[in-house]
């Protein structure tokens, strides 16, 4: 459970830190009093690689220390990498952003696609994590 709050605790915290200093880098846009778009809200892509890193380190940890990973274990991790590279990147493209390449209003205040991004993210950050945390526990 620890680990659950503590990867909370890191992406929000990145994601929050972020924001600051995207809005500190950036000059207002027209009629606006700060410089960010819809876009910087999405840290999926973000929080996506960190969790693939995790999980490449934790093999390579585990293979230096002669642990054994289970086969349904390397296909799942196998399979959410594929999916989380290729077919949720497509998904997005062809159903989140407009032609004109800006993501499209939908849900609670026009912010639907960043929840699901986001949501989708910090799910493969939290299945990394636990990924991570069995790899070390494998005796």
């Amino acid at each position: 459970m620890d680990e659950i709050v503590i990867t909370a605790v890191l992406a929000v915290g990145t994601a929050g830190l972020q924001m600051v200093m995207k809005g500190l880098s950036r000059t207002n846009l027209p009629g606006k009093s700060h410089g960010l778009s819809r876009d910087d809200a999405l840290f999926w892509t973000d929080w996506t690689v960190t969790a693939i890193l995790a999980l490449a380190g934790s093999v390579v940890v585990a293979t230096s220390q002669n642990k054994a990973i289970p086969t349904t274990q390397v296909v799942w991790m196998v399979v959410v990498i594929v999916l989380s590279c290729s077919a949720f990147p497509f998904f997005l493209r062809v159903f989140a952003y407009g032609p004109d390449a800006k993501l499209k209003a939908w849900g609670p205040r026009g912010a639907g696609w960043i929840l699901v991004c986001n949501f989708v993210g910090i799910l493969v950050l939290l299945g990394a994590v636990f990924t991570g945390v069995n790899v070390y526990e494998f005796r």
